[in-house]
Order: structure tokens, then C-alpha cells, then sequence
């Protein structure tokens, strides 16, 4: 294990630190290993902890490959939630150390001052950032969910308007005209396995767009004709 590392003006031992400034937040980091058996399964580079009214809390330093940040995390060891209160963008660091020093500072700043401003706008940048990369790779899945949807929801309309079927006969049709392209909905969430993270996240978000779709086209034919 490597040699746990601390944070400014944290470099020492806090008995050995002047009486000024032993009252100062203070971190030790643990460093991630590669080289450990066990290195490649962890999803932080560093982690500390401290106890604050009389509860534990855990401190992490890990990347966000989405967004290209390096984020600063807190966990209460009572809840089990993360809270981000740090982040430096990747792009800004030469090397990884560099990034990891400064998101260390930026924790131990928080200690001192939760709200500090230049922390809560990083933070902030590095949401709006992982809203747009998300939304962006979603974009054309859920537009193609939009698309199909539109085009069930004309067919199912216009079969309506032109068979006169109503109530359950037009339901029971549309369920079938719909399981009939289950196939191709399947298809477009296998497509864009990066978008997010899962199956069942694509699928919901091709399903949404297309009942979206859906009740847009429907909508439009049953308001022209029956009206």
C-alpha cells in the first residue's frame, strides 16, 4: 500500500503542526494502486475520511468519463448517498496527479467553506457539462423512438378513420400493430450502446420518445377527421 498522503497545509502530522493550525481541516488520502490485485476493480484513485458530529464520512476522488472531469465525492456512512462538492476538468490538467491535487484542495476547502464560490461553479459547469454529452448521445436514439412512433401512430389513426373501429375492437388493433414493431424498437435501443448506461435505460427512453411520436401523429389525424 502506498504511503497515505495528506493536503495542504496537511503535510504533517497534526500533533507536529504549530497550536495555530491544529484546528484546521486535515485529510489523509489513500492512494489507488494499479499494481494491487485488487486496483482494477476500484472506481476512486484517493479516499479519506473524517468524523463530524460524532457520524463518519467518507471522501472520494474519482473520473467521470462522460463529462471529462475528476470529481470530489462525499458519503455519509449512515445514508449510503454521494454528494459531489468538488470538480476539475481533465482537459485543464497535464497529468492525472495534477487533477487529483487539485480536486484534494478543493475538498479540504470545502471543509472549511461548504459554499465556497469557485468550487460551486466547477461543480456547476461539470453538471450542465454531463446534461449536454447525455442529451447529446441520446438525441438520435430518441429521435429514431420519435420517428417510429409517428409513423405507428399515423397507421393506427388512419386505420381508425378509414375502418370506422372504435373502443376496444381499435385498441386491440393498435396493441397488435404495436407488438408488431416491438422488434424494430429493440433494434434501436441496441443501437447506441454508449448513450446510457443499460438496456433498460435505452429502452425507456426509445419507448418515451416513441409514445411521444405517437400521440402527436394520432392526435393530429383524429383531430383533422373526427372533428
Amino acid at each position: 500500500m502506498n504511503p497515505s498522503t495528506s493536503t495542504r497545509p496537511r503535510e504533517f502530522v497534526k500533533d507536529g503542526l504549530p497550536p495555530s493550525l491544529r484546528n484546521d481541516p486535515f485529510l489523509i488520502w489513500e492512494e489507488a494502486e494499479p499494481d494491487d490485485a485488487s486496483g482494477g476493480d476500484r472506481w476512486w484513485l484517493a479516499r479519506s475520511h473524517d468524523e463530524k458530529d460524532g457520524g463518519v464520512r467518507d471522501f472520494f476522488i474519482a473520473e467521470d468519463d462522460i463529462s471529462g472531469y475528476l470529481l470530489g465525492v462525499v458519503r455519509p456512512r449512515r445514508s449510503g448517498s454521494f454528494n459531489v462538492i468538488a470538480a476539475t476538468p481533465l482537459s485543464e490538467a497535464v497529468h492525472m496527479s495534477d487533477a487529483v491535487s487539485v480536486v484534494k484542495d478543493q475538498v479540504t476547502g470545502w471543509l472549511v467553506e461548504p459554499r465556497e464560490g469557485e468550487t460551486q461553479t466547477l461543480v456547476r459547469r461539470w453538471r450542465r457539462k454531463r446534461s449536454w454529452v447525455i442529451t447529446r448521445d441520446n438525441f438520435p436514439l430518441a429521435f429514431s423512438g420519435f420517428v417510429v412512433g409517428a409513423v405507428l401512430g399515423l397507421i393506427v389513426a388512419l386505420f381508425s378513420v378509414s375502418s370506422g373501429l372504435v373502443g376496444w375492437p381499435m385498441l386491440i388493433s393498435g396493441v397488435l400493430i404495436g407488438a408488431g414493431a416491438g422488434w424494430l424498437m429493440k433494434r434501436l435501443a441496441d443501437l447506441r450502446p454508449q448513450a446510457l448506461p443499460g438496456s433498460w435505460g435505452r429502452f425507456a427512453v426509445v419507448t418515451v420518445a416513441a409514445m411521444l411520436g405517437t400521440a402527436m401523429s394520432a392526435g393530429t389525424i383524429f383531430t383533422l377527421f373526427w372533428n
